[in-house]
């Protein structure tokens, strides 16, 4: 788990602003960009929030190994809806939750998450981070000019960070990943799926009960 160092990302964001930025030609293209991203039915009883970097390899680790047990099990059967919260750690991190956000369907942002999560030692550990972005960004039919419009799209990065720091105020996130539970229980870090399931059991029924 990374600790996040708010003061530390921003430095490093606002050192892009040596780029050209681009301008969103409207809020409600923002908007559109920044809404909910979803797993699950709305009549979920159980309503986490994920909190991840792309970057975090703890958060890849999760997606790899026990988000797919979970789906399967609760997310697909309509006990458990999944919001998605990017929470990025680094310059890298703000870069491609960009590149997610830019996509034109919430399925595009859940298939490019899941892409960029399984392909993370790929692009995130690279010598040349940015090219191999583009590599992946190119499976999601991001064209060359597209793709450097969204490395300089700075309104959309600081959005991205913004929502980030105002969810860690209200729920006190201080490392990925993190859950929240119904908007009352945290969980942390990469568990097993049956950790998982036997913390997220273990504090539904303490409330039900």
């Amino acid at each position: 788990m990374f600790v996040v160092k708010r003061r530390e990302l921003l430095l490093g964001v606002l050192a892009l602003s040596t780029f050209p930025k681009v301008v969103l030609s409207d809020q409600s293209t923002m908007k559109y960009m920044m809404r909910s991203q979803l797993l699950g039915s709305n009549e979920a009883p159980i309503k986490i929030k994920e909190f991840f970097s792309l970057t975090c390899g703890h958060c890849a680790n999760f997606h790899k190994n026990t988000l797919p047990k979970l789906k399967d099990k609760y997310i697909d059967k309509g006990q458990i809806q999944l919001e998605l919260i990017d929470y990025p750690l680094d310059k890298l991190a703000v870069i491609a939750a960009a590149l997610a956000r830019s996509l034109p369907t919430s399925e595009g942002y859940i298939k490019a998450i899941d892409i960029l999560l399984e392909k993370q030692k790929q692009w995130a550990y690279s010598k040349t981070p940015l090219e191999e972005l583009y590599s992946i960004a190119k499976l999601f039919g991001v064209s060359s000019k597209k793709f450097d419009e969204i490395t300089k799209n700075i309104p959309l990065m600081q959005e991205i960070i913004d929502r980030m720091e105002k969810e860690s105020k209200n729920f006190n996130i201080e490392s990925t990943p993190t859950f929240i539970i119904n908007n009352e229980h945290k969980i942390s870090g990469a568990l097993s799926f049956k950790e998982f399931e036997t913390k997220l059991l273990k504090l539904v029924k303490a409330k039900n009960s």
